[in-house]
């Protein structure tokens, strides 16, 4: 009988299932976008039993599609999006919708959390260069102030790939790389943070029990299985955060190696043997990776193919209900525009900026329009706002002494050549894309393959999986370009911070 692993990506705006084989092909994929609720301005939040009933309809559509025998599934692992917050009350309901991590209804609590502990402290606990309204532990403390009914009321605190192992096995277990930017989770120590978790008011009872990456949690439930379409008995193993997961499954997960991803946000990874001392005055994110004792840079921007979602869906309305492929019309609209968008700046913090800014009143901004911009100029400049925030990241990963000789790229932007060459272009540095479309679902899957014993651990799959991709090189003729052009971004974003700071509250 055949043995498939099943890797899932529980995304910020989609989910993501794909089957594959222990070999690590894959057989059939299937995926399903939502819409996020935005109750009031800065609020994100999601229903959280309609987590589970999209996980429920997608696992029976790729079941029904692939032709494949439940039975036949070995194990599961899920690759989920960061910090969306989830409350549970006695009975294991949710209280209220979930908090997604992009939620910054919790600016006062972060800064009060910053005021107690400080950016040290925060550092050498949790990895995390500030603390932001994203944090967990700020949602938790604005739901102490202002909503005590559920804080009164909650018995766990989970996040989403947590609710959804709960809901397969009836088990309240987390896994660690996930947990890292709760700021409840001591990574260095290994254990919970209990001076944070007492200054929040709650407790390590009502936090999930938590696992290394890759560790079997155990079977699907009967319930769950008819719920979802899967063979009761099905293992299901923890999984690690979607950029984690993303790195496993492109296979670049070792020391020297550094992967972007460009999907709904944009996720810089450098694989580290050892912790990053603080440094006052240069924040950045170094937290545990999925493999124990090894760490990761990881920085990350709010918004950036996010952006183009809301750019499609703003101004190309009439091309999409057309049925036109509207990435690849941004792609082409790109392709005929030059270097640089002809002036044309963007700032893409649509949400807030996070590294290096740290800012979560930042906005977006269009600078430089002139009468001879058409839309075409607005298309590239998207592209290219979103290569300069991942040249400052490349710029952070070398102010730390590591060497960048290139970027691994993946997720939905690797599938776009213009958006590619213009990475390397803007970073000068070659670009070269992982050949695996899926790398979260495959990186869950790896995971799964662990937690059955269908591999001996992560780095030996990583390197048996891994390929070579599509390569690009840096057009010297767009240096100065493109130099020009970053320090402008930079000046733009610098000399806005008061506006941001009076208005963009």
């Amino acid at each position: 009988m055949a043995r498939y692993l099943l890797g899932i990506d529980a995304g910020t705006t989609s989910f993501k299932m794909a089957l594959f084989t222990e070999e690590g092909t894959a057989v059939h994929i299937v995926k399903e976008e939502y819409v996020l609720l935005t109750p009031k301005n800065g609020w994100v939040e999601y229903e959280a039993e309609n987590y589970w009933t999209l996980f429920c309809r997608l696992l029976h559509r790729l079941i029904l599609e692939s032709k494949v025998n439940p039975e036949e599934i070995l194990a599961l692992s899920i690759s989920s999006q960061g910090e969306t917050l989830i409350c549970l009350d006695e009975d294991g309901q949710p209280l209220m919708n979930a908090i997604v991590w992009l939620d910054n209804r919790s600016e006062k609590e972060a800064d009060e959390i910053r005021s107690r502990f400080g950016r040290r402290a925060v550092y050498e606990k949790s990895g995390q260069g500030d603390v932001t309204a994203t944090w967990p532990a700020t949602k938790i403390l604005w739901l102490r102030k202002n909503r005590p009914d559920v804080f009164m009321k909650t018995q766990k605190y989970m996040l989403l790939e947590d609710y959804l192992i709960f809901r397969l096995t009836g088990s309240c277990v987390c896994e660690e790389n996930l947990w890292a930017s709760s700021l409840l989770y001591d990574i260095n120590q290994d254990c919970w943070w209990e001076e944070m978790l007492g200054f929040l008011g709650i407790t390590k009872n009502q936090l999930p029990i938590r696992k290394a990456c890759g560790q079997p949690v155990g079977p699907v439930t009967k319930q769950a299985a008819d719920g979802t379409g899967l063979a009761p008995g099905t293992l299901v193993v923890t999984g690690a955060l979607d950029q984690t997961c993303g790195a496993v499954g492109s296979g670049k997960i070792f020391p020297g190696e550094v992967t972007e991803t460009t999907g709904s946000c944009l996720a810089v990874s450098a694989n580290l043997e050892h912790f990053i001392p603080y440094r006052e005055g240069f924040p950045l994110t170094c937290q545990n990776h999925a493999v124990k004792g090894r760490y990761t840079i990881l920085l990350w921007s709010q918004t950036a193919g996010m952006v183009l979602k809301w750019y499609a869906g703003c101004f190309l309305k009439k091309e999409m209900q057309d049925g036109e492929n509207i990435y690849r019309l941004i792609d082409r609209e790109a392709e005929k525009t030059a270097a640089g968008s002809e002036g044309l700046l963007m700032l893409p913090h649509l949400s807030g900026a996070s590294n290096p800014e740290y800012n979560s009143r930042a906005r977006g901004v269009f600078y430089g329009m002139t009468l001879g911009h058409e839309r075409k100029h607005f298309s590239r400049a998207i592209l290219e706002s979103v290569a300069y925030m991942l040249r400052r990241n490349v710029e952070q990963i070398e102010g730390l002494g590591q060497k960048v000789s290139g970027i691994y790229s993946m997720g939905g932007g690797a599938g776009s050549d213009i958006w590619c060459q213009i990475k390397a272009d803007v970073i000068g540095k070659k670009v070269e894309t992982i050949p695996e479309k899926e790398c979260a679902c495959l990186g869950a899957a790896i995971l799964a393959g662990v937690g059955a014993g269908v591999f001996c651990d992560i780095d030996s799959a990583a390197r048996k999986l891994s390929g070579a991709g599509r390569l690009f090189m840096p057009k010297q003729e767009n240096r100065a370009v493109y130099d020009s052009a970053f320090a402008a971004y930079i000046d733009l974003y610098d000399s806005l911070v008061p506006m941001f700071h009076k208005y963009g509250g």
